[in-house]
């Protein structure tokens, strides 16, 4: 009996060296401001609420409208469009409360809530120079996307007092 090697029963293939393109993307919570459709990254939201019931805070900056206990913690209440130099006068419905890893919270009036979207990171652009109707230096980047172009804004300069 004579032994057959393995190559002759099972004939290694040339395997093509496949390229697997690991896309990054990032997870964005969308809303509207206005005609704008803006961004935030998913994993700073914690819960969107409506009919907050916002206490004043005297002499605090124009933007800031007050604050509101949720559930034993105190969040500041902020006027996005007013934040970031929004020229359409709106009416806020939502606070969209949002939380950096070891910061306070805050809550961002907004007009109304979007989509969850995830974006290629390869496909996000700077902004242009010029943004007509608010104030570019808080947009962080831009994408289009297929109906509309998302801001994403640059929580650390929002946040900002």
């Amino acid at each position: 009996m004579e032994l057959v090697k393995r190559e002759e029963i099972f004939p290694e293939k040339e395997e093509k060296e496949r390229k697997v393109a690991i896309q990054k993307t990032l997870t964005i919570v969308t809303f509207y401001l206005g005609d704008f459709l803006f961004g935030l990254p998913a994993e700073i939201v914690m819960e969107i609420n409506k009919d907050i019931d916002v206490t004043p805070v005297p002499l605090s900056q124009d933007y800031i409208l007050g604050i509101i206990n949720l559930r034993g913690q105190i969040v500041t209440v902020m006027n996005l469009a007013k934040k970031i130099g929004l020229d359409k006068e709106i009416i806020p419905k939502l606070g969209l409360i949002i939380k950096k890893e070891g910061e306070a919270p805050i809550s961002f009036m907004i007009e109304e809530i979007g989509e969850i979207v995830e974006i290629s990171v390869t496909k996000l652009e700077k902004p242009p120079e010029k943004i007509e109707g608010l104030n570019k230096e808080y947009i962080k980047n831009i994408y289009q996307l297929p109906e509309k172009l998302l801001l994403i804004l640059d929580i650390e300069k929002i946040i900002e007092f």
